[in-house]
């Protein structure tokens, strides 16, 4: 992991880099940009020569809801823990916004059959008995 440098800095060109590495819909480069500016707390992982190769969102209300979103590692730096390196960075930026004893519910939208890799990180998946299932509508103007 010595070769994998984490940051906050991720540029539009790179979330679109990413994206399309792991076959998410495309966005334009204003979406992407307008992504990563209104984002509360970002984690992107880089090679040491720069590449990119990994990177999430979390969108928090500074209240109890953090929503976690674009967890994406490059295929090629798949199983090497990056990935739960940024979800574990975007838990403690969000944790220390928040006063001890208070709780905060992380949600996400898993990528189809991503749904493990969640499980092993403590996510519960849903619907179960005590949340409903997750729903989600891609609108297009």
């Amino acid at each position: 992991m010595n070769d994998i440098i984490f940051s906050d800095n991720l540029t539009a060109q790179e979330f679109s880099i990413l994206r399309k590495s792991v076959g998410f819909p495309e966005l334009t480069q204003q979406q992407a940009a307008s992504c990563i500016e209104n984002t509360t707390f970002l984690t992107a992982a880089h090679s040491a020569d720069g590449q990119i190769v990994g990177m999430g969102r979390c969108l928090f209300d500074f209240g109890y809801t953090a929503y976690i979103c674009d967890i994406i590692v490059h295929p090629d730096f798949q199983h090497r823990k990056i990935g739960s390196k940024i979800v574990d960075s975007l838990k403690k930026k969000t944790f220390d916004c928040v006063s001890d004893g208070e709780k905060v519910m992380f949600v996400l939208v898993a990528a189809k059959n991503k749904e493990n890799f969640y499980k092993k990180l403590g996510f519960c998946l849903r619907p179960n008995e005590k949340l409903g299932a997750g729903m989600s509508v891609w609108i297009e103007k």
